[in-house]
């Protein structure tokens, strides 16, 4: 198999990104005569089409991209760090290389698959490959074209569509692609996956490849998201749905469809004891129905979410980890209702919500086997059971320390992430882990047909709902979860000005003690639609394409739930603490500390100002993303045409 696959990596070849108009265009380098040699089995063809599943082909997407904007920009995780951070803080433009990367990656992605779809047909059928195993082949590159472009949609809106890299090139038409509006690429999208529906076989394939109920519930989200678009855009190439029950109706249809075939072939949601372990390295869960599908490898073969994610060397097999500083925001994090067994899979905390739980009292739970531990699987020494401590630098010697994981950083937002980090050491790069990163789960498509019930009583995102209540509750069930009733798709979050409050006692130059206040505005999450997807598919990427449809119902909504979430707040050691902090109640909001200390610096210039928290550059929030300033642009570029009746009828030329 890996000889194979090491094969197929060289006859593809590295697609070239855009530095010029045409190079996203470039069709891939095969020569036929190659292909026909390489191609003379159908195992070899099967591993042929893996390319366009994620080895590779998706790293540029994956790495950085994904993440940047899938859970800073949506407001799920804290990180501050350069350009990555820029997507937290909304400060980006287009000269962001993580933009720039995702863009140029989707396009190499659907030229993979336009090669499949294009060129593979004749050749399969002159070596005589079975068709079955070829239209599942064109059906896989479908389904990932039709990612890429949703994906493109989404984040971008209106986009050039490319079906022929081949013709385009050779014919000398890339000077004539314009953009495609987003009812054009909504039309390939549905055009893609109805296909994708009758190529592909019913039933589970091995290794998570796709099959007909990823097809059927990639449609059952693509409808939701369609029947969403219900306000005015002022957004070049916009699309409004012009009956949004109707679409409502198709993704309830398809969602159930999808649902009804799972079961047919014993798909169900995973049992919630096994909730954690369908994220680790190695798993290919059957509830996982579509899924960037990444190997152990060489660099960009495997995922790098591991290394990028993991708060220490020990959390990342011994090796390099750049996820000190990242965890849930406390928004998310503090959103969780008490017994939900996904705040653990999701995120490395001390397992207590006491601020008065110090990082000695867990050591003495250690010793007493009742501490809050995790599982992971290939940490440095055999030392696979951790325990998480909020301060370990200055709360722990140095022996205790490394007794258990060596030094680790402290967090500002009291936790880490855990979702895909789990101290896998890699075979060859550390930024390659065979990870099975899912794109869609069951539990989405319940979620989303929930929401499209939702979508068909009330017009409204704040208006409470008993429709889909039996779809949520579900999902809430296998979480460990209390049945809810009429839920909304998006209540506003409870805001109390003024509200969180700090006092402290500082002394004037004559030595006179003088109490100083400080306070700030504070929300707390109400539970909604919106919030159980945050909590079911935190660390997935899934949070932008959730804000987006409740974007395309009411932006206003949307604004109001990004600015709610209130994500500067971090900690900091508590102003004018004696010693050191070893628990929650010895930290307080960094915003307050600074505050504070403004206040005595103006009493007594001894007293220095403290940092404050970073600025949210709410004017600059954007619901879609700029087009990189490294792409090339043409004359044509800028211009955006209705293409969806041409793509339709098969006479789109590009």
């Amino acid at each position: 198999m890996k000889a194979i696959y090491k094969s197929v990596a060289l006859l593809f070849g590295a697609m070239s990104l855009f530095s010029s108009c045409e190079d996203f265009l470039t069709r891939d380098p095969q020569d036929s005569y190659l292909l026909e040699d390489f191609l003379n089995s159908d195992d070899k063809l099967s591993d042929y089409t893996k390319q366009v599943c994620g080895p590779l082909t998706w790293n540029g997407f994956d790495d950085k991209f994904s993440w940047c904007v899938g859970e800073l920009y949506s407001g799920n995780v804290y990180h501050n760090f350069a350009d990555e951070g820029q997507f937290h803080f909304m400060s980006f433009t287009a000269n962001n290389a993580h933009i720039s990367n995702g863009y140029t990656s989707l396009y190499s992605v659907i030229a993979k698959c336009n090669h499949i779809i294009n060129d593979i047909p004749e050749i399969a059928k002159k070596n005589g490959l079975s068709e079955t195993v070829l239209n599942t082949a064109i059906g896989e590159a479908k389904m990932y074209r039709g990612m890429a472009y949703f994906f493109l949609a989404e984040y971008w809106g209106a986009s050039p569509i490319i079906l022929h890299n081949s013709e385009t090139v050779s014919k000398d038409l890339a000077p004539q692609v314009t953009k495609a509006d987003r009812k054009s690429l909504y039309t390939l999208i549905e055009k893609d996956w109805k296909e994708a529906v009758d190529l592909l076989p019913t039933q589970p394939r091995e290794n998570n490849r796709v099959w007909k109920a990823s097809a059927l519930g990639m449609l059952t989200k693509l409808y939701v998201t369609m029947a969403s678009c219900q306000a005015n855009l002022d957004e070049p190439g916009s699309y409004k749905c012009d009956n949004p029950d109707e679409y409502y109706e198709k993704a309830k249809s398809y969602g159930d469809e999808t649902i009804n075939l799972c079961k047919e072939n014993g798909v169900d949601l995973t049992p919630k004891e096994g909730y954690d372990q369908m994220f680790q390295p190695g798993s290919q869960n059957p509830e996982i129905l579509f899924a960037l599908l990444f190997e152990q490898g060489v660099y960009a073969q495997g995922c790098s979410r591991q290394i990028q994610f993991a708060r220490s060397k020990h959390l990342a097999a011994g090796g390099n980890a750049y996820g000190g500083e990242k965890g849930l925001t406390t928004n998310l994090f503090n959103s969780y209702e008490k017994g939900d067994v996904r705040l653990d899979a999701t995120s490395y905390y001390i397992g207590t919500f006491d601020v008065n739980h110090t990082d000695r009292m867990t050591l003495e739970e250690i010793e007493k086997g009742t501490a809050h531990s995790y599982n992971l699987i290939d940490a440095p020494d055999g030392k696979n059971t951790y325990y998480y401590f909020l301060n370990p630098n200055k709360s722990l010697k140095q022996k205790e320390r490394d007794q258990y994981f060596g030094n680790e950083p402290n967090s500002a937002i009291f936790n880490h992430c855990r979702k895909f980090v789990y101290s896998v050491k890699p075979a060859n790069s550390e930024f390659s882990i065979n990870l099975t990163f899912p794109l869609l789960r069951l539990a989405d498509v319940y979620l989303l047909v929930a929401e499209a019930q939702m979508g068909l009583e009330s017009k409204s995102v704040e208006n409470p709902t008993s429709s889909g209540d039996s779809y949520i509750n579900y999902v809430r069930k296998r979480a460990g979860l209390k049945d809810t009733t009429k839920v909304a798709f998006c209540m506003p979050d409870i805001f109390a000005g003024n509200a969180d409050v700090a006092t402290a006692t500082v002394q004037d130059p004559d030595g006179n003690d003088v109490d100083i206040t400080a306070s700030c505005d504070m929300y707390k999450s109400t539970y909604d639609l919106m919030l159980e997807r945050r909590h079911e598919f935190a660390l997935e990427n899934q949070a932008w394409l959730d804000i987006k449809r409740l974007y395309y119902r009411n932006p206003e909504a949307a604004k109001k739930y990004i600015e709610s979430q209130d994500r500067a707040y971090v900690y900091g050691e508590k102003f004018g603490l004696e010693g050191s902090p070893t628990k929650m109640s010895d930290f307080q909001r960094q915003r307050l500390i600074h505050d504070l200390s403004v206040r005595a610096n103006q009493i007594n210039p001894a007293y220095a100002e403290q940092a404050s928290e970073g600025v949210i550059e709410l004017d600059k929030l954007q619901f879609f993303l700029p087009v990189p300033a490294s792409v090339a642009k043409t004359a044509n570029f800028n211009t955006i045409n209705d293409y969806s009746e041409q793509i339709l009828n098969g006479q789109y030329q590009y």
